[in-house]
């Protein structure tokens, strides 16, 4: 019995690291604030070691397996809801939700028309444009640090067509659809073959910078699944805060982060994309969006245009 118990406890801490990290601080978290509600939460955790002590060495390995099913099995199920929680934060709602949705939408849009109104005129002034072309004065340092604010606001704004409810799904949506602008190339469509082809060092950052979006994200339905215990103890309460920074202040950098890196990929390495495919690269800046359309179409449903040469294999 001793050996299986150390190798039951080895293989334990190592599914803790593995996969039961966040499970576990969750489950210490719950359990505390359990014991708060109680009124005497020292007393009642010692009768609760004080039981467990109680138990012969195999009821103990017993509870223990258990106790590193139930981790598994909650970090399991909070890696599926992840996605369906970022969508939500992004604004994709479901159909009945679409008044609130519209008229969110139409508020950003409004939002991004005031900023461009008011960034225009700095702009011009920056260029240094007489009055008579629609400039001034020179910018002072106000100014300057204000028009960056409005330039950092409208960087990750998309189009009025494409703006979605929510400020993190904008910054996700202008990420997605800045190489569908930039170069006519649809990232949607294209993300899986320029993957392949980015180097080792650019994919794991790519890779680090979706974790950290990723595990925001599920920090805060952590944090969600703490309130249950609000009627027990109103110490639970304290896990709004901590969502709200989550999902409002480290998960939207991180998004940023992961946006600035997609674009950097496809600024660096589209030309690769080009000739994996075996298309002919855009002649100069004009041709950019064009050629960068034909390569979405031929990707998405194949294309039959007799214009479109292949680059023979070097």
């Amino acid at each position: 019995m001793t050996a299986f118990w150390s190798a039951a406890a080895g293989k334990l801490v190592e599914r803790w690291f593995a996969t039961g990290l966040a499970a576990s601080v969750y489950w210490l978290t719950l359990s505390v604030l359990w014991a708060l509600g109680s009124g005497r939460p020292r007393e009642e955790a010692a009768a609760r070691l004080r039981a467990f002590g109680g138990l012969d060495t195999g009821e103990q390995v017993a509870l223990l397996l258990i106790g590193s099913v139930v981790l598994a099995g909650s970090g399991l199920l909070i890696q599926q809801l992840t996605l369906p929680a970022l969508q939500l934060l992004e604004g994709y709602w479901p159909r009945w939700a679409e008044p609130v949705n519209s008229r969110l939408r139409e508020r950003h849009i409004r939002r991004a028309a005031a900023y461009e109104a008011e960034a225009d005129p700095l702009r011009r002034r920056r260029l240094g444009l007489t009055a008579a072309d629609g400039g001034g004065p020179p910018l002072d340092r106000d100014e300057l640090v204000r028009l960056g604010g409005l330039e950092e606001r409208l960087r990750w704004t998309p189009r009025a067509e494409r703006v979605l409810a929510t400020s993190l799904g904008n910054v996700l949506r202008a990420a997605e659809t800045e190489p569908l602008d930039k170069y006519g190339l649809d990232a949607m469509v294209l993300w899986p073959h320029l993957w392949t082809l980015l180097p080792d060092g650019l994919r794991q950052d790519l890779a680090a910078a979706r974790r950290r979006a990723d595990s925001a994200v599920a920090a805060g339905v952590w944090g969600l699944l703490l309130l249950p215990a609000v009627p027990r103890t109103p110490w639970a309460l304290l896990a709004l805060p901590y969502v709200y920074v989550m999902w409002r202040g480290v998960l939207p950098g991180a998004c940023r982060e992961f946006g600035l890196l997609i674009g950097t990929a496809f600024d660096l390495h589209r030309g690769d994309l080009y000739r994996a495919l075996r298309h002919p690269l855009p002649a100069d800046a004009a041709a950019e969006i064009p050629a960068g359309e034909r390569l979405t179409a031929a990707v998405f449903g194949g294309s039959d245009d007799p214009a479109l040469r292949y680059v023979p294999d070097p």
